[in-house]
């Protein structure tokens, strides 16, 4: 039995980062890794424009305005968002203007209209503002010739948005990674089969499936197999080149029918680990079977949920480039719950927010699922370790 870090440490050196790449519509690419760097062609925005509604004012003309001795300009335009107007600013003038729309040539600020009496042709102005206020400048949101999305970085909704304000239409990314799942056991039924009196649905299975796509991964198939290491092997053999990962569930411990590890070696398995000091997912194993990785999760629900957490995202992030799929703890204080004696390192259900970390009650047995529903976070207890409320833990978000 190994430590964590030195199984992730054997894991993402055992694979490879993969180079092919393909141009995709920048909608199909969210959630892909970008393959490029990105630079912005012109600013955004691309003009000086107004923050809110209201009226484009030369700042100084402002001074000294209140209610009770507001100051007196003449309006010689409006201009709403899309519209141009070619005027130049003079002395006591402003231009009523709407949010996003053109702040001509030598105005500096925008005075919003609830502090004006909407004036049409003349507006009273009652509030004295600094010059900048309400204005958005060229390039205040990108500026022309920046980074704004480097190589290697996982495209969300934020990228995506960027990408569509400079008119970008496609992204060059790396082709996504393709992972197949093996549930292993005699008692997995389809969903749209008959449980019958002791069949189990593969909750595992499916749990990981989305896990693995809200991840940009690709889920080349999904297979159930039953406790025979014949049927496994020739589901093997036929499933591997799918996929660049292979993930397992189940036969792993010392069950009498927990037939994978011996099976892997049968075949010719390289084995890099079988067994992690860690719960819930003790019995993990990783093993290369014909240059492939194959990943061996527990059998149980939420245990193969902590093992997918903490050993596949740092492959992930090894074969993709991105970085930011490594796994980053951050501290918290309990504020509700415990944790009692932890007999080997132990990784906690919990949920953390603004007020703090609530250790949920009874819901970190290996096969309990439903937990996870209520959960955005395990806690990495130590082994040894009480955690009571007020104490500082670390965290690892898996929401």
């Amino acid at each position: 039995m190994i430590e964590l870090e030195e199984a992730i440490d054997l894991l993402i050196n055992s694979v490879k980062s993969k180079t092919e790449t393909e141009k995709l519509d920048i909608l199909s690419a969210s959630g892909r890794i970008a393959a490029e760097d990105v630079t912005a062609s012109f600013s955004v925005p691309h003009f000086p424009k107004s923050g809110m509604d209201g009226y484009a004012v030369r700042s100084q003309d402002t001074r000294g305005a209140s209610e009770e001795t507001p100051i007196h300009v003449q309006v010689i335009g409006e201009i709403c968002a899309g519209e141009f107007l070619s005027v130049s600013a003079k002395p006591m003038t402003a231009v009523r203007v709407m949010t996003g729309g053109l702040i001509p040539e030598g105005y500096d600020s925008v005075i919003r209209q609830e502090d004006t009496d909407y004036g049409k042709e003349h507006v009273a102005l009652y509030e004295e503002i600094r010059p900048g206020q309400n204005y958005c400048r060229i390039g205040e949101d990108i500026e022309a010739g920046s980074l704004v999305i480097s190589r290697h970085t996982r495209l969300e909704a934020g990228h995506i948005g960027v990408l569509a304000s400079m008119g970008i239409m496609e992204i060059e990314v790396f082709q996504r990674l393709e992972v197949g799942i093996i549930s292993t056991g005699s008692e997995l039924v389809p969903l749209a089969g008959s449980l019958g009196k002791v069949g189990v649905y593969p909750s595992s299975a499916y749990a990981l499936a989305a896990k693995l796509k809200e991840q940009g991964v690709f889920v080349a198939f999904m297979q159930i197999c039953p406790d025979n290491p014949e049927v496994f092997t020739s589901m093997l053999d036929q499933k591997i080149s799918q996929a660049d990962v292979i993930i397992t569930t189940g036969a792993l411990s010392v069950g009498k029918k927990d037939f994978l590890p011996e099976t892997l070696e049968r075949i010719g398995a390289k084995r890099l680990f079988h067994g992690v000091n860690m719960r819930p997912g003790t019995p993990v194993m990783a093993s290369e079977y014909k240059n492939k990785l194959i990943l061996s999760l527990s059998g149980y629900p939420l245990a193969a949920m902590v093992n997918f957490q903490l050993f596949f995202l740092p492959v992930m992030a090894k074969m993709t480039g991105a970085e930011s799929l490594f796994l980053k703890k951050i501290t918290g204080v309990v504020v509700e719950g415990r944790a009692d004696e932890a007999k080997r390192r132990r990784f906690v259900q919990a949920f953390c927010d603004e007020a703090g970390v609530h250790i949920l009650e009874k819901k970190d047995r290996s096969s309990v699922l439903s937990g996870i529903l209520s959960s955005n976070c395990i806690i990495d207890q130590k082994q040894g370790t009480v955690i009571l409320p007020g104490e500082t833990v670390e965290v690892l978000y898996w929401k």
